[in-house]
Parts: structure tokens; sequence; C-alpha cells
């Protein structure tokens, strides 16, 4: 009988893998290089803007049709990733989808239909999503556990990159040669996605994570033991309806989701418009002025944001900190009010100054907020909960806030060149007042806890008290 329970007892133990943590980091640099590759085609727009308009016949609000397109694209992706992401074979299904995204991008070079092409970059948004949601939940299961926080903060960094790579490989090859740009970032994706496929399926596991015992123990270790959590009968049936129910139960998920979709969807309109904003504003000024500009925004912005984040979190500490709460609302506030200004801004300097600024501020707010985002929830819930959040900011503002600049644009750019980037950016000022509701329930939150935790410690002494009063009676 002994024997037997035994041989169950090996049998139902967890199976153990030791990962190679110079791979992992391996697997990270990757894992970056695609985030930072996907955004190099929105440099490409951004920076071409005025070519792309004459060689396609386009006005103003069909341009933003391409960010829209894109974004209905994005939607259909996050969805993909909800239903599949836990059925599928992850290595497989990112690896596809990278290879896929690259054959889109090389079909920019057939032809100049502008229909056709804003099609073709509604099918790179569906391949875009999934993999660039992925890339954080790489990072939370197979991250160097000390450096995870600095791994998952760089993901904003290679997004800015990407985007001011596409505007130095257009100001390589020209502007009228804007589409073999595309050709440039989709063979290089095609190669990233490669690599992914040939590595091994351990490192892209769903099952597998690090034990616990080992953090932190000694950091010089080149390897890690992973332990396999095999999934209950009832995860493997997952029903998709409950989980996102579960979500909207939780008032601090749905105020965080509403405040990341104004903040990280105006983003993108900004970047999207950002160079022909320039153009339009500040007459004459050389392409390569342009171009120059945008590089220092586009790489001190998150560089500063990530900077602030490490100088200010010994005084707020991080998002899951009860101290982070109002902090956030502050940044907000004054992320706002440069937002606005950019649109206010005469000259070349001025508009640079208040963008970085900005996107400072910018940067600390998305940190924190997406942050609390993912850990407000059930760890079992949080990739689900991050993809729909990512559905629900290209639904609100990052699909449609480029056309609706765009048709701004197209009706007073000429009087007021400055209006379309002021309107669309005073949209930050939403977020405020959901940010202090969400400061206050975070606070309640945390002040319930930790009266449960004080009443859970109390009654535990008094059963200590309890047991030596009973001990001390059997004894006499």
């Amino acid at each position: 009988m002994e024997n037997k329970k035994n041989v169950q007892e090996k049998i139902n133990k967890p199976k153990k893998i030791i990962l190679s943590r110079w791979y992992r980091l391996f697997l990270f640099f990757i894992m970056i290089n695609i985030d930072c590759t996907m955004d190099i085609s929105s440099g490409i727009f951004s920076s071409s803007a005025k070519e792309i308009k004459r060689q396609l016949k386009l006005n103003d609000a069909k341009f933003g049709g391409f960010g829209t397109a894109t974004s209905i694209g994005r939607i259909i992706s996050s969805f993909l990733f909800f239903f599949l992401i836990k059925k599928v074979n992850r290595k497989y299904f990112i690896g596809i989808l990278l290879i896929l995204h690259s054959i889109f991008l090389f079909c920019f070079k057939i032809t100049n239909n502008a229909q056709i092409l804003i099609i073709i970059r509604c099918l790179q948004g569906c391949t875009h999503t999934s993999p660039s949601i992925y890339i954080p939940v790489w990072i939370n299961q197979f991250g160097i556990t000390e450096y995870k926080t600095t791994q998952i903060t760089s993901i904003q960094l290679s997004q800015a990159i990407g985007k001011l790579l596409g505007h130095f490989i257009i100001i390589l090859i020209g502007f009228e040669k804007w589409q073999n740009g595309f050709l440039i970032s989709g063979s290089y994706l095609f190669i990233l996605a490669i690599i992914c496929l040939i590595s091994n399926d351990n490192y892209f596991s769903k099952t597998l994570y690090p034990q616990k015992i080992e953090q932190f123990r000694n950091k010089r270790l080149s390897c890690t033991i992973f332990e396999e959590q095999n999934l209950n009968e009832e995860n493997n049936n997952i029903n998709y309806i409950l989980d996102l129910a579960l979500l909207l139960q939780n008032p601090l998920y749905i105020i965080s989701l509403i405040c990341r979709s104004i903040i990280r969807g105006l983003i993108t309109c900004l970047h999207y418009w950002f160079s022909d904003f320039l153009r339009n504003l500040v007459k004459g000024e050389e392409p390569l002025t342009i171009t120059f500009c945008y590089a220092i925004i586009c790489f001190t912005g998150p560089l500063g944001g990530i900077i602030a984040n490490a100088i200010l979190r010994p005084c707020f500490g991080s998002y899951e900190s009860k101290k982070a709460s109002w902090p956030l609302v502050i940044f907000q506030i004054i992320a706002s009010i440069f937002a606005i200004s950019i649109g206010l801004m005469r000259s070349l300097l001025t508009i640079c100054i208040v963008t970085i600024l900005f996107l400072i501020f910018n940067s600390s707010v998305v940190a924190l907020i997406q942050g609390i985002l993912i850990s407000c929830v059930d760890k079992n819930l949080s990739a689900t909960g991050f993809a729909f959040a990512n559905a629900c900011t290209q639904i609100l503002t990052a699909g449609p806030t480029p056309m609706i600049y765009g048709i701004i644009n197209d009706k007073f750019k000429e009087k007021y060149p400055w209006l379309a980037m002021c309107c669309i950016m005073s949209l930050n000022l939403f977020a405020i007042p959901l940010l202090m509701y969400l400061a206050v329930l975070r606070n309640k939150k945390f002040d319930e806890e930790d009266n449960n935790k004080i009443d859970n410690e109390k009654e535990l002494v008094d059963l200590e008290d309890y047991n030596e009063e009973n001990k001390d009676r059997n004894t006499l």
C-alpha cells in the first residue's frame, strides 16, 4: 500500500525543467526587436504622410483611414489572442502571425491602389496586436525575476525606437520610395519570426513557471528551475464569457481600462499625425530637421519617463502600492496641460520641448495604469484582461481619433493648423476625474485589506493565548 502511494506521488509530482537564463535574455532581445520592428511601419506612415497623400491622391480624412483600418485589425487581433492564447501552441501562434505580418508588409510594394492598401493595413493590424500583447505576458513568465520591471518598462522605449527607425529609413531611401521601407522592415521581421519558430517549445510553454524558492537566492545563476503547473479540467475548458463577466464586475479594472484607453490611444494619434502637424504649423522647415526633432522627441520622451519612474519610485513605490494612487492623478494633470500646450506653441523649439515634457509624464502614467490594470484582477485573468483592454483602446480612441483628426484638419488647417491637435489632446482631461475616483477606490480597498489583516492577526493571537491556557490547565 505504501509503495502504491509513493508511485502515485511521483506521478502527481510536477515536472521540473532547467531553462537557461542566457537564452531567455536572448529571447527577450528578440521580443523587444519584434515590437520595435512592427512599429517601423507607423514611423514610415508618419514621416511620409505628405508623399503618401500625393502619390495615392488622398485628403487628410482618407489618410487617417489607414490608422483607423489598423485599429480595426488590432481589435480583431486582440479578440483572437483573447480566445486562442490558452488553447494553442504559443510559439507557433506568434511565429505564424509574425510571418503573415511580414508578408503583408511586402504587399505594399505591389500596388498603389489606396483601397487595397487600406485593406492590407487592416490585415497588418490583425497580425500585430497578438504578438504585442504576448510580449509583456512572456516577460512576466520567463523574464529574469530581478529585472522584470525594467524589461516590461523597456517595451515603451522599443516602440518609440521603432517609429524613429521608420523616419530614418525614409530619410535614407528617399520619401518617394517610401514603399521600400516596408520591404526592409518586413525582411527583418521575417528573420525574427524564424528565430522564434526554431526555439525550444519550453521557452514558450503555457504551463512552465519559475520556482519561487530560487528567486533572489543567487543572481549569478545561469539557469532557472521551472516547474510545470498543469491546468485543471475546468481551466482547460474556460468559459470566456464568464471570464469577461468577472472582469466587468471589477470596478478597479473598468476604470483602469477606460483611463488606459484614453491615455494610450491618444498617444497613437499623436505619433500618427505629429510630423504632418509640424509641417503644417512650422512651414518652410527642411524634412531632415523635422525628422531630427521627431527623433529627439521619440527617444527622450519614453526614456525620460523610465528615468522619472526610477527616481520617484522610492517616494510612492510601485504600481502595487497604495502610495501610487494620487501621484498618478498629479502626473496626469501635468501631462494634460503639456498635451494641450502642444497645439498652442508656434515655434519648432517650443513644440519639441512641450511634447518631450508631455511624453515624460505620459510614460510615467502609462506604466502605472498598465500595472494597476494587470494587478487588480486575478492572475488567471491578467492575460485575458490585458487583451480586452487593448481591444477597448482601439475601439474607443486609437481607432477613431486619427480619422477625427484628419476630418478636423481638412476643414480648418488653412486658418487654424493647430486646432485638430488641441481638440484631440484635450481628451486627456477626461482621464483626470476617473483617476481620482480610481485613487479613492484603491485606497479604500487597501484600508479594508489592512483592517482584515489586523483582525486576522488579533484572532491568531487570541487563539494562541487560548491554547496556552488550555495547555497550562492540562498540565495542572
